[in-house]
């Protein structure tokens, strides 16, 4: 072989290019605010009617579909929440609390509840989609740079 590579060199630097590509991916805390409201009125528009909460979802899933873009530009790749393999179990754990926000709509629009619960929902999702998303992150992260495996 002309290229002799030290297979522990060569593992290093994969490590090292891993731990690279968490450190580079600082976005704006803009991006946690507006996804965090996106899904608050995905959350809080299944209480309305429903040709509103449909034309709310279109306008939500655009919305999405742009952010994905966005960062694809911004950083050449796009990574699903539940690839990762620690970092799965944070999205896993969001979504029996968002499911639960969205009880309280489904509550307004399908039993006639009261109608400042889709509101609620909406702001829990909201808080819970922003806290989730930066524990989230930090797991990624992590597991890029190879902590604690």
């Amino acid at each position: 072989m002309a290229d002799d590579v030290d297979p522990a060199e060569a593992l290093a630097s994969i490590r090292e290019a891993r731990a690279g590509v968490g450190r580079s991916m600082d976005y704006p805390p803009i991006w946690d605010v507006v996804f965090g409201l996106i899904v608050a009125a995905m959350v809080g528009a299944q209480g309305l009617r429903q040709i509103s909460s449909a034309l709310v979802l279109l306008g939500t899933l655009a919305a999405l579909f742009w952010m994905v873009k966005w960062w694809r530009d911004r950083f050449g790749w796009w990574v699903s929440a539940y690839s990762p393999k620690r970092a799965r179990w944070v999205a896993f754990a969001m979504l029996p609390l968002i499911f639960g926000c969205l009880g309280l709509s489904w509550w307004t629009r399908l039993f006639d509840g009261p109608w400042w619960a889709p509101l609620l929902g909406g702001a829990l999702a909201f808080v819970i989609t922003i806290v989730f998303g930066r524990w989230w992150m930090q797991i990624y992260r992590s597991e890029l740079a190879g902590d604690g495996q």
